[in-house]
């Protein structure tokens, strides 16, 4: 897969580059470009923090990065799904967490699921809800979207980096 691109704080308004001062934790994680079959984009609204994230998370130890995917999708949305094609990788580095995250990042269609998601506590404290929107109407709300929380900077700039991407690939 192609690096689409780096972030850090400089990027993020948080602070410098990335740091040599102290290692960081490494971790893995996916993310999704979901289609449903109108073709819309599945966009996660987290309402508490006031911005928009593509359903994805974090690689459990013994996982392949599509078990993860299918995990994790189906516990943010609530569907199942199946890989079409990869879209390419984000590395973060994330200062104040310490951690070095690398995205693995793929378009996918719905397969089945009734839409009931499995949130953690977290992400129902957040205000996690479910949107269906059409790929350029989700392009415009990442880019709309001003977080002042450390970890959602972060997100938008990835999830519309991968966004743009997958507009690009399909056309």
């Amino acid at each position: 897969m192609k690096l689409l691109r780096e972030i850090n704080d400089k990027d993020a308004g948080t602070g410098a580059e990335e740091r040599f001062d102290k290692p960081y934790q490494l971790r893995k994680a996916v993310r999704a470009v979901l289609l449903n079959d109108k073709q819309q984009v599945a966009l996660i609204n987290v309402s508490k923090n006031k911005y928009h994230k593509l359903p994805g998370g974090g690689v459990d130890e013994g996982e392949s990065l599509e078990q993860a995917l299918k995990r994790e999708v189906m516990e943010e949305v609530g569907y199942e799904m199946e890989l079409k094609e990869g879209i390419g990788v984000i590395v973060e580095y994330r200062n104040d967490n310490d951690r070095l995250q690398i995205s693995y990042c793929y378009i996918a269609d719905v397969t089945g699921g009734d839409g009931v998601n499995n949130l953690e506590q977290d992400e129902i404290d957040d205000g996690f809800q479910t949107m269906w929107v059409d790929i350029d109407e989700a392009i415009k709300l990442l880019e709309q979207d001003k977080p002042e929380e450390y970890n959602g900077k972060f997100i938008v700039i990835r999830d519309l980096a991968i966004i743009k991407e997958a507009k690009q690939i399909l056309g």
